[in-house]
């Protein structure tokens, strides 16, 4: 991991190439057209161009859009814009996602999925963005098509069930599957360094 980070850019929620090896391995074909409406620094669209699957994704910011863009040889294929405007982009239906949302607290103010704005300030305005977001996801996967989406509960001052509140609203519009566990080997990203494993929750396109 990191190889696809600017230096000293802040790169604390980026989950691994690993990660996203073993599900582009198991879960999809050569050619398919895979998926991040959170692309960040690009790890998605790295590994599945490297892998010959087609990356497609989306950045609100644009610091991380312009890297992960400049890396990648589709870099047409990502979009600088937030998330929740996936349908004014022209995408074709896709055949997996992978994602990691950006993480808030439940006693926090500064929602990241409004860069902050304090008109959204709180944990459910968060939460009923995300799930807005989760509607836009599924207009563009294919039928049957699975996203993956991985998180972590937040143990901090105040306990943040995220595993199960994104399994909730995300359910309302995709099928849940399963839940992996996945257990840290190695070195750890940096964000999850006093975590023994992440959650990747499975969803279909039904």
């Amino acid at each position: 991991m990191g190889q696809n980070t600017p230096h000293l850019m802040d790169n604390c929620d980026q989950y691994p190439d690993s990660l996203v090896r073993y599900f582009i391995e198991h879960y999809t074909e050569i050619g398919a057209r895979v998926f991040d409406p959170f692309i960040g620094f690009g790890t998605t669209a790295f590994v599945a161009e490297e892998m010959g699957r087609i990356p497609y994704g989306i950045e609100a910011d644009r610091e991380r859009f312009e890297w992960g863009a400049g890396q990648i040889e589709h870099w047409q294929n990502i979009k600088h814009d937030d998330a929740a405007n996936i349908a004014a982009h022209d995408f074709p239906l896709m055949d997996f996602c992978i994602t990691s949302p950006p993480y808030m607290v439940a006693n926090g103010d500064w929602n990241p999925l409004y860069s902050g704005d304090p008109a959204y300030d709180g944990y459910a305005c968060y939460l009923q963005r995300l799930e807005y977001i989760f509607t836009q996801i599924a207009l563009v996967m294919k039928k049957g098509a699975l996203v993956i989406v991985q998180s972590d509960n937040i143990h901090d001052e105040v306990y943040t069930p995220l595993v199960r509140d994104f399994h909730n609203l995300i359910s309302k519009t995709l099928t849940p599957q399963a839940e992996i566990i996945i257990r840290w080997t190695g070195e750890k990203p940096e964000y999850h360094q006093d975590y023994e494993h992440t959650h990747c929750l499975v969803f279909m396109k039904a």
